[in-house]
């Protein structure tokens, strides 16, 4: 365990996990998402905008995107919502990443893969 400064109040807490909060503002955190997750699964609040949600709940839009951010809101549902991927700006409402660049970073990946797998199969020699 490391010791580290909480990012919600800047106390210094024994680090157990990835959570970058003491225990008592990691549950305040919980709490948080607990209330926005609740309030977009109503029907009725199905085309909210984050405004709305910031209003309605009290939670900041900072923390709305790091849940979405995160995976661990999930607002596929809830098209109004949706955050601006960050390696081509459209909007997505599945993390930091839409769908067709994870897509294409897979395709550069395994390209990438496979060019490095050539060169490792090619054997060089010296002639002294």
């Amino acid at each position: 365990m490391d010791a580290a400064t909480c990012q919600m109040c800047g106390r210094l807490f024994m680090k157990q996990g990835r959570s970058p909060y003491c225990p008592s503002c990691s549950d305040v955190d919980f709490q948080n998402f607990l209330k926005v997750r609740d309030f977009i699964r109503e029907p009725a609040n199905k085309q909210t905008t984050i405004g709305a949600l910031v209003e309605a709940t009290g939670v900041s839009e900072l923390d709305i995107t790091r849940y979405i951010h995160e995976g661990r809101l999930i607002i596929k549902d809830n098209p109004a919502l949706a955050i601006s991927c960050v390696r081509c700006g459209q909007p997505t409402n599945e993390g930091k990443i839409c769908s067709n660049c994870q897509r294409d970073m897979q395709k550069e990946l395994s390209s990438l893969q496979e060019s490095l797998t050539k060169q490792s199969s090619i054997r060089a020699y010296r002639l002294d």
